[in-house]
């Protein structure tokens, strides 16, 4: 194991898995030092510092001397209503030039161990057979694409030194405080509008925020974690009408489920401009997560239903289906 306590730098600490991270690391008795791209509010301690844009010139080492590990989150992450003229070039330099940056400042800090947020959308979009780490990339939303590019980034940049470079490719993460599409489908169940997809058979692999802090945690110390690349997922798949059902029992809402025709679901999804929010929570994706528990000894805390009731649970308390995000988690993960 690397020395404890750790030092840990973590960028992206304000967003749905920075601060979920960054509070059970604290709690493990790491000390973490939260780095953000820009403060909503003054900054309590010495703890909390502000980065502004990575993918700038500002030379992070004298934040990151002293640190053993970085836990590199902060990206340009799927965005629901897509703003940008080019859209590849935005995420290339959140997710590839910014990473770059950190990464040499780390080099030159002498950090033993830098944690990568990378995506399982480098494997592809879907896949009915398991996927494991062994797959080749096949990546298909330039989101996945400057994923990937960041990771064989990396891996020249680490190679030769004396830094480990760990890269994690989760699922689709839900919790507490989640966005996107899954606050989305959080707010429908809430509402207690019928949902034509009881029909729907097709299974995904999902990520728990608790289960991804803990193989975060696990890979920042465990020392076979060094030079891996890790699949990210709960262990249990399931599928959409059995998803939904655990989130409307967290909400203490009916689950109102009917079968139709899913071609008419999906052309009404295409004229409504929810063709690919629908593909995203329908299509069969699984991940094998055998690695992370053979290397490392890790399994799963939480189960996918008592974690998607937890969700349910979380955004009934704050009324999370009336905003895409609530006050303290679900913000967007900025560069």
């Amino acid at each position: 194991m690397l020395g404890a306590p750790l030092r840990v730098f973590v960028t992206g600490a304000d967003g749905f898995i920075g601060q979920h991270v960054c509070t059970r690391l604290e709690r493990a008795g790491f000390t973490v030092t939260r780095a953000v791209r820009r403060a909503d509010r003054p900054l309590r301690d010495a703890r909390h510092v502000v980065t502004g844009d990575l993918a700038e010139g500002k030379d992070l080492s004298p934040l990151l001397a002293g640190h053993e590990v970085i836990l590199h989150l902060a990206g340009r992450a799927h965005i629901l209503r897509e703003s940008e003229p080019d859209p590849g070039a935005a995420y290339s330099r959140a997710n590839v030039q910014a990473t770059m940056k950190v990464a040499r400042a780390a080099l030159d800090g002498g950090v033993r161990r830098f944690v990568f947020m990378s995506t399982v959308g480098v494997l592809g979009d879907r896949s009915a057979r398991p996927l494991t780490e062994d797959d080749p990339p096949s990546p298909v939303e330039p989101y996945a694409r400057s994923k990937l590019q960041a990771e064989r980034v990396l891996e020249e940049m680490v190679r030769g030194t004396r830094t480990e470079l760990v890269i994690l490719r989760p699922t689709l993460v839900y919790g507490p405080g989640c966005p996107g599409n899954m606050a989305r489908l959080v707010r429908l169940v809430a509402r207690g509008l019928p949902l034509p997809l009881e029909g729907i058979r097709s299974v995904r692999s999902l990520m728990g925020v608790d289960n991804l802090c803990a193989l975060i945690e696990r890979v920042m110390t465990h020392p076979a974690a060094a030079g891996n690349t890790f699949l990210a997922a709960d262990g249990q798949d399931v599928s959409l009408p059995e998803l939904i059902r655990y989130l409307a029992e967290g909400l203490d809402a009916p689950a109102r489920l009917f079968r139709f025709p899913f071609g008419a679901i999906s052309l009404a999804a295409r004229i409504a401009g929810q063709a690919k929010a629908l593909d995203k929570l329908t299509a069969c994706l699984r991940v094998d997560v055998t690695k992370a528990r053979r290397l490392l000894g890790w399994s799963p805390e939480v189960t996918v239903a008592d974690g998607l009731r937890a969700t349910g649970r979380w955004f009934a308390q704050v009324d999370g289906h009336h905003n895409d995000r609530a006050p303290e988690f679900g913000r967007r993960r900025g560069a």
